[in-house]
């Protein structure tokens, strides 16, 4: 398949981890820690031994390693491992004492420094911790930088896709991407969406390096953290929950919504909002449903998205994620005009974290067929892309999802809300084009 839009990727990542020790294949313990083993034998001692693609709830013993496990495995080098989800890592004793941490330092806001029962931390770190922790590992050069964000563009391009939307763009990502677009090394259309918090950062600088294939387009927010860390923010109970946090964690008010959204929309902007548990997608819609209602500075045309822009080119309001919908939430997309983004393919791989965390609700888990019945048009407001590198950037991965809701070769038995299948044809149109991006093409 060519001509493909990727609606959720994280470029300098994906080219990151094409470095980084890949731990997805683990089924155990024991071959996660062999491979730590092995890397370490290769890495200079004043290196850090960095993996990414952690899937515990597929091995064999669904635990984290121990901190004391990994010292061992990593003969006294650094070590941060992270889950495939990037909202939760675990490091060993070098590392921690690397970023600070001690048995003292309290948790940050929106995360969790996790301790045994004699309040040790066992070297998990989940949400802001996680990313506090991975701030004090070695960062690439600027020259590295290029080199993985060419590589990861060829990639994504090399899958099909000549659109990519960036949903967590670092401040420097557009202006290298304009860069590699002047020198004709760009092969994909992008569009970038920085944290809210960046954005006073980027917005001075824009305008010298927004090209017709390099694009502002937002900023994205996080309103809750993910299923398999079980921060993701539910309506109803985990079945399994992290002690104290029955629910998962919400980590923006629908007031704080409100505020970002007026925010973007200040600049013309439209906001990206991570939301993968079915209460923090309420509340995505509950914060945008006044602006629904009317709003001079966004355009609406019947049936599609709202949007923004001078050309109204970007939609003015995307739920990223999505994993799970509560039913009343279903029609408010299309009614709304909000663009549902979702990443059909992780339910490949999260078949485990669902059945033990939210096995009640295994029937809302990607409701793709009541969200087209209900108007969200496949390309227009039902977007697909792959969140790589959570997940592998492979379109096929998420069209088999969408009409198979089940692992490749499992039995038809084991799809989860098979109901909520769609065709094969709906899940290639979810690739776009859309009117959004051909009014920007065009």
């Amino acid at each position: 398949m060519t001509g493909l839009r990727e609606a959720h990727a994280h470029i300098a990542e994906h080219g990151r981890t094409m470095e980084m020790e890949a731990l997805e294949g683990c089924r155990s313990l024991e071959a996660c820690l062999e491979r730590v083993a092995a890397a370490a034998s290769r890495t200079p001692p004043d290196r850090w031994v960095l993996g990414y693609g952690l899937r515990i709830e597929r091995w064999r013993e669904p635990r984290w390693p121990t901190r004391p496990e990994l010292d061992d495995a990593a003969g006294g080098r650094p070590v941060c491992l992270w889950s495939f989800d990037y909202h939760a890592l675990i490091v060993n004793s070098a590392a921690m004492e690397r970023a600070g941490i001690s048995e003292s330092t309290p948790d940050p806001e929106h995360g969790r420094i996790v301790r045994d029962e004699a309040g040790r931390p066992t070297g998990v770190m989940l949400e802001a911790a996680a990313k506090q922790v991975w701030a004090a590992a070695p960062a690439p050069s600027e020259a590295e930088r290029r080199e993985q964000v060419l590589a990861a563009v060829k990639d994504l391009a090399g899958h099909g896709f000549t659109e990519v939307h960036d949903l967590l763009a670092p401040t420097w990502l557009g202006p290298l991407l304009a860069d590699l677009d002047d020198q004709g090394l760009l092969p994909v259309r992008t569009w970038v969406y920085p944290r809210l918090e960046e954005l006073d950062a980027v917005l001075p600088t824009a305008a010298a390096w927004q090209r017709e294939r390099v694009r502002l387009a937002g900023a994205k927010v996080f309103a809750d953290g993910t299923l398999n860390s079980r921060t993701a923010s539910m309506l109803t109970p985990y079945a399994d929950p992290i002690p104290g946090m029955p629910r998962g964690q919400a980590m923006m008010s629908v007031e704080d919504l409100r505020a970002a959204i007026e925010r973007v929309l200040g600049h013309g902007l439209g906001l990206a909002v991570h939301a993968i548990g079915d209460a923090a997608v309420r509340a995505a819609l509950d914060a945008w449903e006044p602006y629904s209602r009317g709003d001079r500075r966004v355009r609406r045309a019947p049936g599609g998205p709202a949007t923004v822009g001078a050309a109204g080119e970007f939609p003015a309001m995307r739920i990223e994620h999505a994993e799970v919908i509560d039913r009343d939430d279903v029609p408010r997309f299309a009614a709304m005009g909000v663009v549902c983004s979702v990443q059909p393919c992780h339910l490949l791989a999260d078949v485990e974290a669902l059945q033990r965390g939210v096995p009640h609700r295994l029937d809302r888990v990607f409701p793709l067929r009541e969200l087209i019945d209900a108007g969200c048009t496949p390309g227009d407001l039902l977007w697909f892309g792959s969140d790589t590198p959570i997940v592998r950037p492979h379109p096929e991965d998420s069209l088999h999802a969408a009409v198979h809701r089940r692992r490749p070769g499992a039995p038809e038995q084991e799809a989860i809300a098979p109901g909520q299948a769609i065709s094969a044809t709906e899940a290639r149109a979810c690739f776009g084009p859309g009117p959004v991006t051909r009014r920007y093409a065009s």
